[in-house]
């Protein structure tokens, strides 16, 4: 499948449909343990800064979300599209996913929350459109390396882009190429820098798909070629890298109370765009023109 508009990004030319097929293997076979990941102390330390992150950005002015669609694009096993229900609580979303595996994850954890009314579940290969019968969405979310698990990242954005109502919102958090590079060193695989240098991909892991990944700049790049304005571009921690092969916390850092001090602190340093580059993960904000 061609992409549908002409490319001009720095990613190589992958076939969808092998993507798909390999990226759903994977996440089908980690449904069951995936969120045990993002449980670790250094991921649910990043996840507390994105979500307050988020609260004075994406967020704001949004009040308790009467009337609001969201879309939450390759969220697996709903850990965002749930939070974002809890923050906007009459608000309802539909969460797109290619896992099977993932999407059963994500309906049990629905049950369990009491949200289930308010979440439908669908599954969808993110190479192509929505059916338009669900029509457009006042808030689209994209997060953790979804975007750059499809076979051609700027493409998606477009079509996610599409779908956001006029003056909507669109986020993504997406993988960092700076990152990407010191998370290879520190794992001892620093073969993956020439991979950098020649795909801007990653692999973090041999039985792991590739990972396309990005700089701030081709991240605004992408929204605003999208026809995305007040587009926004942050780092995430900028100040508290993972340590070791179980991306640990810093050992420092390993204090409950500590933690809850340093979330409001860490995301006043996340918040100037100067910082992006220096984030673990970058937060990419767009809005679509009010016609």
């Amino acid at each position: 499948m061609p992409p549908d508009e002409p490319r001009d990004v720095p990613w190589p030319t992958l076939d969808p449909a092998r993507r798909s097929a390999d990226v759903g293997a994977y996440f089908d076979r980690r449904s069951r343990v995936y969120d045990r990941v993002a449980d670790r102390p250094y991921w649910a330390f990043s996840d507390r800064v994105l979500l307050e992150l988020l609260r004075r950005t994406l967020l704001r002015g949004l009040g308790n979300g009467e009337g609001l669609r969201i879309l939450d694009a390759g969220g697996g096993t709903g850990r965002w599209a749930l939070l974002f229900l809890r923050e906007l609580p009459r608000a309802t979303a539909l969460l797109a996913d290619v896992s099977p595996g993932m999407l059963d994850v994500a309906r049990r954890k629905a049950a369990r929350a009491g949200v289930a009314a308010r979440l439908e579940l669908l599954a969808h290969d993110l190479h192509a459109p929505l059916p338009r019968r669900l029509g457009r969405f006042d808030v689209v979310l994209c997060f953790h390396n979804v975007a750059g698990l499809v076979a051609d990242p700027a493409a998606l954005v477009r079509r996610l882009a599409r779908i956001t109502a006029p003056g909507g919102r669109l986020a993504l958090v997406l993988p960092n190429l700076w990152q990407a590079a010191a998370k290879s060193l520190r794992d001892g695989r620093p073969g993956e820098l020439g991979r950098l240098a020649a795909r801007s991909a990653v692999r973090y892991g041999d039985d792991v798909p590739e990972v396309l990944v990005f700089t701030p700049s081709v991240a605004r790049a992408c929204l605003e070629k999208a026809g995305c304005v007040d587009v926004s571009v942050r780092g995430f921690p900028v100040s508290v890298h993972p340590e070791g092969p179980g991306e640990d916390l810093p050992a420092h850092l390993d204090d409950a109370r500590l933690l809850r001090r340093l979330v409001p602190l860490e995301t006043a340093l996340c918040l100037p765009g100067e910082a992006a580059a220096r984030g673990n993960s970058l937060l990419a904000i767009g809005m679509r023109p009010v016609k």
